[in-house]
């Protein structure tokens, strides 16, 4: 967990000018998120490409350098170069507020909304805000939490210290968020540090109870073909079903095209394209969807091209939800932009 912090902080000079001496103006007063007249299928497979965003049948033109999206109630939430965006299930868009960052999370039926926000906080002596989270309802557009203005120490440099402990956020239900070392309780906004396990290994309150748009958030225990429900995630980490019986393991990229049954970790096939599959999220508790992967292994893993399939759990069957997207060969054009719900590592 740590080291991701450190990998993504180190992005912060990018974006904080200066690093130490940037300047921000006036703190505005807190927003609240729009939201559209019209309610869509959250739980259709969504995927953007290009410049349009994919939500089952529906498409939305959301234009080029979307650097992340997620699905709201009544349409998309996405950033491009730190400013939130909204674009309702009809297509019109608005910009939300300059929050400064792409770091977005949303819980499993898409009616709560968390993102991180460095235009309203206090500010250092340099004139750098604090990164606050705010957490919404995407069904009314209410503010449902936001972290407590808290002046900095005096002689703190924000931009220094976010350059090496980047505050995350890790993901968010309708009753908690996880985020910069801590889950925060949405109803009263206490927050619980986070823990050490049996392996020393830091995980949040409630997070394994927690069921996200993608399944619950597991670790494994490797015992050789088979993968185990596991205490730590030392040893690896996955996806777990919503009913509960079948694990994904998402301990290495690319993962492939299998599923393991929760109860004696044996694995089955599934009947992706290709070899590799890479699991977005769920329709409900029978269907789920992700990215088949074709890859040679031959280049150190180089992916060759993707498509997004609707799978059902009891079969491991799956059915094409998109064409055959081809990634362009090293040394050409840049490859075209890829995106799954709330991530940010476009392929």
């Amino acid at each position: 967990m740590n080291l991701s912090r450190v990998a993504v902080g180190a992005l912060t000079c990018l974006v904080l000018a200066g690093c130490g001496d940037s300047t921000a103006g006036p703190s505005e007063a807190p927003f609240t998120l729009p939201v559209g007249s019209t309610e869509w299928d959250v739980g259709a497979p969504a995927w953007f490409h290009v410049d349009t965003l994919h939500v089952g049948e529906e498409t939305v033109r959301l234009g080029k350098g979307v650097d992340e999206f997620v699905l709201g109630a009544t349409g998309v939430y996405w950033v491009r170069s730190g400013v939130l965006m909204f674009t309702d299930a009809e297509g019109a868009s608005q910009e939300v507020a300059d929050v400064g960052w792409t770091n977005l999370a949303v819980s499993a039926d898409r009616s709560v909304l968390a993102t991180v926000d460095q235009s309203h906080g206090p500010t250092d002596r340099y004139g750098t805000r604090v990164i606050q989270l705010a957490v919404f309802d995407t069904t009314t557009g209410e503010q449902l939490y936001r972290t407590p203005d808290e002046e900095p120490d005096r002689g703190d440099d924000l931009a220094d210290l976010y350059s090496e402990t980047m505050p995350l956020l890790d993901g968010v239900s309708d009753e908690r968020a996880f985020f910069d070392d801590a889950t925060i309780d949405l109803a009263d906004g206490s927050a619980t540090p986070l823990s050490l396990d049996d392996e020393r290994v830091e995980f949040y309150e409630g997070y394994a109870e927690t069921l996200f748009h993608d399944g619950y958030r597991v670790n494994l225990r490797v015992d050789g073909a088979r993968r185990m429900l596991a205490e730590s995630s030392a040893h690896g980490t996955g996806l777990l079903s919503p009913d509960r019986s079948t694990i994904f393991d998402t301990t290495h990229w690319p993962t492939d095209a299998v599923a393991y049954d929760a109860t004696t970790g044996r694995r089955r096939a599934i009947d992706a394209p290709w070899e590799h599959f890479t699991l977005a999220g769920w329709s409900d508790e029978d269907t789920f969807f992700g990215v088949a992967e074709q890859i040679d292994e031959n280049q150190d893993n180089v992916l060759q091209a993707q498509q997004v399939v609707t799978c059902k759990l009891r079969t491991l069957a799956c059915t094409p939800a998109s064409p055959v997207i081809a990634v362009e060969a090293a040394g050409e054009r840049r490859p075209t932009t890829f995106l799954l719900e709330g991530s940010r590592y476009p392929y």
